[in-house]
């Protein structure tokens, strides 16, 4: 059994579903190198070929659709173990039968629900980030368990149009940083801004003048936004 490994972007993932194709089925594992692993292990190293990466991408989008190359870029944005291999089973399976991806085979099933998962953890963090202005610059930290922030900023892109923003993801040491129509994801060494706190405050007021507090209720609160998220949030602020 083959184990492949990569350079951990989706170009060396596509790459690698390139360059081992032919003996998908007969993977072991396809995971992102870790530099600490001995060199002298089982795994074939893959690093991201740009013509190959974009065959494969041209080849799923006219054979399957946008949507589908969508849902696959998903799966790989996915903290899922096991996703790459799942991912690259499915692609291969879908050549032969596109209905795959809708059977109750167990690979298709965990795709489905990976690229779910993903959706619904980018969809949460649209009403969930809180920007802080600071040097005219609005700056919002997450903590996603996904890799989720190129398929968030598109969201802000649209609505804040005329604004200059960052959104950094401190677990991963990312951000996008937007500005003038065109975003970057960039990597930092260093989240911990020093937000100013009239912003803050700002979110906490609008926060108490609409609660009614006869109506609160802490266990539907807690059902609807799961406690992790609430250190985001400045109305639940001290």
């Amino acid at each position: 059994m083959m184990k492949y490994c990569y350079d951990g972007s989706f170009e060396g993932y596509l790459t690698v579903i390139f360059k081992a194709y032919r003996v998908i089925e007969d993977l072991e594992e396809i995971s992102v190198r870790d530099e600490k692993i001995s060199v002298f292990n089982d795994q074939i190293f893959v690093s991201g070929e740009e013509d190959l990466a974009k065959r494969v991408t041209d080849s799923i989008i006219k054979t399957f659709g946008y949507r589908f190359y969508m849902d696959f870029y998903k799966l790989f944005l996915s903290c899922k173990s096991g996703k790459d291999l799942v991912g690259a089973k499915v692609l291969k399976k879908m050549y032969r039968d596109r209905n795959y991806i809708l059977s109750a085979n167990a690979d298709a099933a965990a795709f489905r629900n990976i690229v779910k998962n993903v959706g619904r953890e980018a969809h949460s963090y649209k009403g969930l980030i809180r920007f802080d202005l600071y040097n005219g610059v609005l700056i919002a930290k997450i903590e996603p368990k996904n890799n989720i922030l190129t398929i968030l900023s598109p969201h802000f892109e649209r609505r804040l149009t005329n604004e200059k923003f960052i959104i950094c993801d401190v677990n991963r040491n990312i951000a996008i940083v937007y500005s003038q129509g065109q975003s970057n994801l960039v990597e930092f060494k260093n989240a911990d801004f020093k937000f100013e706190d009239e912003y803050k405050e700002l979110w906490k007021t609008f926060y108490n003048s609409i609660s009614i507090g006869e109506r609160e209720n802490e266990s539907l609160r807690i059902s609807n936004m799961p406690k992790r998220y609430w250190k985001m949030l400045h109305e639940f602020g001290n």
